[in-house]
């Protein structure tokens, strides 16, 4: 064998042995660096549709709300710039994503808040509307948004003050033969009540016995609170419609409504909130389990009053203690 072979046997096979690894490397190299090049081919208006469409970012599950701040990011948006192109307020936009409706004026404007964003962040406006509004309460703002009937069903509407005239004249007969048959059938005069013997209490049980509860007095700056006993959803409105309130709230949270004022109160689940002054417990707002819509706050301050006339009256009839 001669040196040149002996060269050739020693150190052609090393020479490919490392040809062959720094091949395998930029193979490796180029595999490493193709994936994320992979994953930013897809556009914005993509990735935002994944986000509108899975209603998730990054593993999370996001509300209405949330989905339309991500969907603006990924896209690039500012509330500024979205706020100079569709005249919408910049403090609109923000209470929208971030579900604080209770902010905005009533009459609708929620809904069409909702519409002109979702068209400009090029979303569906109707799916964006109806999610939104169940999860934040505001069902009002979607029951005319009734579904298209079918075909075959659609039919010109016929006046119904026919039937509402029927109606009363059918009530109208029922109640005068209830009238003449009470008469034909009551044989003696009525007798009049003979005189009972009523024991008086001299230690009257609380500062308004002995009066109706609509007309007993109610003190002022009465402290009537709502009191969540566990999570559940709570919606206030004022007398013209306007939402004060409209969010899930935590145990142990309240909230002051404003007395005489014409205000009422809804919840999904009455027997999660219950009527406080103070520390006394006035009762539930509603049934166990039991939706409850539009219950009047000024119609809880006659029993409110009444269950803290003692410590009322314990503290020189200014407010119940704490």
């Amino acid at each position: 064998m001669s040196w040149k072979n002996m060269v050739q046997d020693d150190f052609t096979p090393e020479h490919d042995r490392n040809a062959s690894q720094n091949e395998g490397d930029s193979v490796s190299s180029v595999d490493a660096v193709a994936e994320p090049v992979a994953e930013d081919m897809r556009t914005p208006r993509e990735r935002a549709m994944e986000i509108f469409r899975t209603r998730s970012y990054e593993g999370e599950s996001l509300r209405m709300g949330q989905v339309l701040r991500r969907v603006r990011e990924t896209l690039g948006l500012t509330i500024e710039g979205i706020s100079a192109d569709t005249r919408l307020r910049k403090d609109y936009l923000m209470w929208i994503e971030r579900m604080e409706v209770g902010d905005l004026p009533g009459g609708g404007y929620l809904s069409a808040i909702l519409n002109t964003y979702a068209r400009y962040l090029n979303l569906p406006e109707k799916d964006v509307i109806r999610a939104y509004t169940q999860e934040c309460g505001g069902v009002e703002d979607v029951r005319h948004d009734a579904p298209v009937p079918k075909i075959g069903g659609i039919a010109p509407d016929r006046p119904k003050w026919p039937l509402a005239v029927a109606a009363a004249l059918v009530l109208a007969l029922m109640g005068a033969g209830a009238v003449g048959l009470s008469q034909f059938m009551r044989q003696e005069p009525e007798l009049a009540p003979a005189p009972a013997v009523v024991a008086v209490n001299g230690a009257r049980e609380s500062l308004f016995s002995g009066t109706d509860a609509s007309q007993r007095p109610v003190p002022k700056n009465l402290p009537l609170e709502l009191h969540a006993v566990r999570q559940g959803w709570l919606e206030v409105r004022g007398a013209d419609g306007t939402i004060f309130r409209s969010r899930t709230m935590a145990p142990g949270e309240s909230y002051f409504p404003r007395l005489n004022a014409g205000w009422t109160v809804s919840a999904r689940d009455g027997g999660a909130f219950e009527w406080r002054v103070g520390d006394l417990t006035v009762g539930p707002l509603g049934p166990e389990g039991a939706e409850v819509f539009s219950v009047s706050v000024d119609e809880q301050l006659p029993r409110a009053a009444e269950a803290a006339a003692p410590a009322m009256a314990a503290n020189g009839g200014n407010k119940a203690s704490r």
